[in-house]
């Protein structure tokens, strides 16, 4: 506007210095001065008034500025920022929202920006750097933005949004640049160098513990240079060198095992710590072996006076079992002797005091197992006493009248006896079943629930408490021979059997008189109770010899003599 009213001047001033301008040119020019100083008077008020406008908006901002700034200070106090963390360290934090985007979501994106970068094989720290707008102020990697900063930003700040954008540009540069150097191509290069010599190393000390062991081994097949003895228990070898060496060779095992068990447990979380992104997997590598290792110890801890407890109800138990099965070996063997207490009773009557003690020391110690309170405790305990009590009828059965055997001592093991329709000798007698074998070796088994019912007969024990047992055989012969001829016959018979008694003396009875023959019996006594089988076969041996060489024959309603048929 000056430029415009100096050159009008100009103009004027040469004007009116003009000797030849005329008088209508004059009044042109001032009509023009005129008009235009009307136009500047117009654009100096509209100025004005922009000014003015200007100047009450700048107030109205700075007063809003200020009641900002004032809201921000006063709500500083009591909120609290999002921080960007790493690795535990709270690096900067924002505060307010921008395009819709929460503070939240906004470190959540300047998060992954910077993992993703920070993680990358290649960058230079050029690559950051600061770009204005009129309105933000973006901290850009290349074409990427990783962060936009607005004046309410730098409020929330205590800061201009400018010196906030520089400030956050180095604290993000420092953090990119460690994360560079932790995740970067160097640092991948220095950990797999580690990696490999840590599996070497592992390697080597897989074919070490081998070796160690094997020499072990070698050692303890060799019996340890003599110096491995049995184990001698009043004179009863509990463990012989044989079993010694099985046993230290099992440990052994064990002990390879456990070793290379601890390398790996140190090895591979050493291995997974080297590269950060599989750092995590380290403690929960730990974790899986420190955690039940740490429940273990605590539950140990806490149970251990009723572990005391228990151990000491065992201890006590053991020793009054242990006293009990001493004098039951010495009554077994005969060396203590009590009036009416048989030897034979003495294991059985050990084992039910046993399981007597067995079950009241349960009794005692079941409170004290760990979760004894517990409902699947208590679940699984009633299932398998139902269990128990539904399939174990006939066992009880049987070692019930396994015990009524054992006392009323009906038969005694080697006794040769007759149970029901089975004949043979007591090989073995138990709490539940009885095992004959017969004169064929052939092996009989007697449920004990059954002997009760059955009609048992002992042939040994006649032996054993008499003079011996009477073996007897019935003939039969025809009423044309003299009664003295048949006895004679019978007695010569029976003296021949190397396997009857002398004395007592054989004797022969009559058993009946039927209508056309009289029936004989011929008894013997003999020790040899367990081959009756053998002392039958001889007796009727013998006496079909000695009447076959008197021409006699036995006879009865089925049988022709051989002598009137001819």
């Amino acid at each position: 506007m000056k430029r415009h009213l100096l050159a009008l001047l100009t103009l004027w001033t040469a004007v009116t210095a003009g000797a030849t301008a005329n008088d209508s040119l004059q009044a042109a020019i001032i009509d023009s001065l005129q008009g235009m100083l009307y136009e500047m008077k117009a654009n100096e008020l509209l100025l004005q008034s922009v000014l003015a406008e200007k100047d009450q908006e700048q107030r109205a901002d700075s007063i809003k500025h200020q009641q900002i700034r004032h809201r921000i200070d006063s709500l500083r106090r009591v909120t609290k920022g999002v921080p960007l963390v790493f690795d535990r360290d709270t690096i900067l934090y924002i505060y307010a929202s921008k395009g819709g985007q929460s503070a939240e979501f906004r470190i959540h994106v300047l998060k992954q920006k910077m993992e993703k970068i920070g993680k990358s094989l290649g960058l230079t720290s050029d690559s950051i750097y600061i770009f204005e707008s009129e309105h933000s102020s973006d901290i850009m990697y290349g074409e990427v933005v990783l962060m936009q900063l607005s004046d309410l930003d730098g409020l929330w700040s205590g800061t201009t949004r400018q010196e906030l954008a520089q400030q956050n540009l180095d604290i993000i540069t420092r953090q990119i640049a460690r994360m560079q150097a932790e995740y970067g191509l160097t640092a991948k290069l220095r950990g797999l160098g580690w990696a490999v010599l840590l599996v070497v190393a592992q390697i080597v000390l897989f074919f070490l513990t081998r070796r160690f062991i094997a020499h072990l081994r070698k050692k303890i097949v060799g019996g340890l240079n003599g110096r491995l003895k049995p184990v001698v228990i009043r004179g009863y070898e509990f463990l012989n060198i044989r079993q010694w060496k099985k046993i230290l060779l099992f440990l052994t095992r064990m002990l390879q095992v456990v070793l290379i068990v601890l390398q790996l447990i140190i090895s591979l979380p050493l291995l997974f710590s080297i590269f950060p992104e599989t750092e995590s997997f380290t403690w929960r590598l730990l974790g899986y072996v420190w955690d039940p290792l740490r429940d273990m110890f605590l539950a140990f801890v806490n149970y251990f006076p009723s572990l005391v407890k228990i151990c000491v109800i065992l201890f006590v138990v053991n020793w009054l079992l242990r006293v009990v099965r001493h004098f039951a070996d010495e009554i077994s063997n005969g060396n203590i002797k009590m009036e009416g207490f048989y030897a034979d009773w003495a294991h059985p009557t050990y084992q039910i005091v046993r399981i007597f003690a067995i079950a009241f020391s349960l009794i005692v110690i079941w409170p004290l197992l760990p979760g004894s309170d517990s409902g699947i405790f208590k679940g699984v305990s009633i299932f398998v006493a139902a269990l128990f009590s539904l399939g174990s009828t006939t066992t009880i059965g049987n070692l019930i009248s396994g015990l009524i055997i054992t006392y009323m001592r009906p038969f005694l093991v080697g006794d040769f006896v007759r149970i029901g329709d089975s004949e043979g000798i007591v090989v073995e007698k138990n709490a539940f079943i009885t095992r004959l074998r017969d004169i064929k070796d052939n092996i009989i088994t007697v449920p004990n629930n059954s002997i009760l019912s059955m009609q048992t007969v002992n042939y040994t024990a006649a032996a054993r408490h008499q003079q011996g047992s009477i073996v007897h055989s019935d003939f039969t012969f025809t009423y044309k021979v003299p009664r003295a001829t048949i006895e004679q016959y019978l007695l010569e018979a029976a003296s021949r059997c190397t396997l009857l008694q002398e004395q007592p003396k054989p004797f022969v009875l009559v058993t009946a008189l039927e209508d056309f023959y009289s029936r004989y019996q011929i008894n013997a006594y003999t020790m040899e109770t367990h081959r009756l089988f053998e002392v039958y076969s001889e007796l009727h041996k013998n006496i079909l010899d000695v009447f076959r060489e008197h021409d006699l024959e036995p006879t009865s309603s089925h049988f022709v003599s051989v002598k009137e048929s001819k």
